[in-house]
């Protein structure tokens, strides 16, 4: 050797020609580093600076892309916990207005010569359709009928009836002198409210209708034994016993629906319509039919309106299922 240290040594060291070089040359705040001819550090790279991030991949085919996720500590912003809030509120109603939005209670006075097993046997199509707006419960009349051709005499459920006109028998058209049997029954339908109570109001079916209307009478004078709002009245009469007839003397205001047939052969239709003016404000609800209780599709939305006027729970709890605040 010639005693000369490659340290010292001014013969120029051959060019690097690296790609990944040139482009640290380029990025180095210090200088060229390729080299001690350039003052570098000999080949090796100092620390500096990061360069730029590489462009990240389009998304498609094979390309992951990972969404942005929000703190779990980073605060809502006013307008997000204003909808939050709201959302909550809007639950908290649905939930009220659910439980509010029970079947109403129809305690059901059945017709002369039926009782209340034979009246539910009568009126499935009817339950049916008032199915979770509301309940019927049925109860007996307190007086026990002889047994007709039609009856089982050996069979545990007699025929019943709420009062009678003569000894043993009724004719609603009777201005009977001496009617028999109306107090017992008013007591059993004021201990039926109590006991098995509570209900929201009635529903009567001929000589039960027209005892019905007899009660609406005693609660629109403000009878605290029958605490009802309103009753169904289906081929109601007002009694011809004139001692019957205080019930009639004076508007009774208490909302009622009445069903009247038009063809019907047991309560001539002019005697229910007869009995419908004696009430403040009435609906009268007719059908082509005789002595029952229809349920047919026209019939049925007139009862869920009727009674709808008193059950608001129900029609908020339906506006909120649509969507509605």
């Amino acid at each position: 050797m010639d005693g000369v240290s490659p340290r010292n040594s001014t013969t120029p060291l051959p060019a690097r020609t690296d790609p990944g070089c040139r482009r640290r040359v380029a990025l180095c705040k210090a200088g060229p580093c390729c080299g001690p001819a350039r003052g570098g550090t000999g080949g090796r790279v100092p620390p500096g600076p990061p360069g730029p991030h590489p462009p990240r991949p389009p998304a498609g085919k094979g390309a992951r892309v990972t969404p942005r996720r929000r703190s779990a500590r980073s605060p809502l912003s006013s307008q997000s916990a204003r909808r939050v809030s709201a959302g909550r509120r809007k639950w908290r109603r649905r939930g009220a207005a659910m439980a509010e939005a029970r079947p109403l209670r129809l305690l059901a006075l059945h017709g002369y010569r039926q009782s209340a097993r034979r009246f539910r046997q009568r009126t499935g199509a009817l339950r049916k359709a008032l199915r979770g707006r509301a309940e019927l419960v049925a109860i007996d009349a307190p007086h026990r009928l002889p047994a007709g051709a039609e009856d089982d005499p050996d069979g545990d459920d007699p025929p019943r009836g709420w009062w009678f006109s003569g000894p043993g028998t009724f004719e609603a058209g009777e201005a009977a002198a001496a009617p028999a049997g109306l107090e017992e029954s008013l007591s059993a339908v004021a201990a039926a409210l109590a006991e098995h109570g509570p209900f929201d109001g009635l529903l009567g079916f001929s000589q039960g209708a027209a005892l019905g209307a007899m009660v609406c009478a005693l609660r629109a004078r403000g009878d605290p034994r029958f605490p009802v709002a309103f009753a169904v009245l289906v081929a109601a009469f007002a009694s011809r016993a004139p001692a019957h007839g205080h019930f009639y003397r004076e508007p009774i205001a208490l909302p009622t629906l009445h069903v009247v047939g038009d063809t019907d052969g047991v309560i001539a239709a002019a005697l229910s319509r007869e009995l419908a003016q004696c009430f403040v404000e009435p609906v009268v609800l007719t059908h082509p039919g005789g002595h029952f209780i229809p349920a047919a599709a026209a019939q049925k939305k007139a009862y869920l309106e009727f009674l709808e006027r008193f059950c608001p729970g129900q029609g908020q709890a339906e506006r909120l299922e649509a969507g509605e605040v």
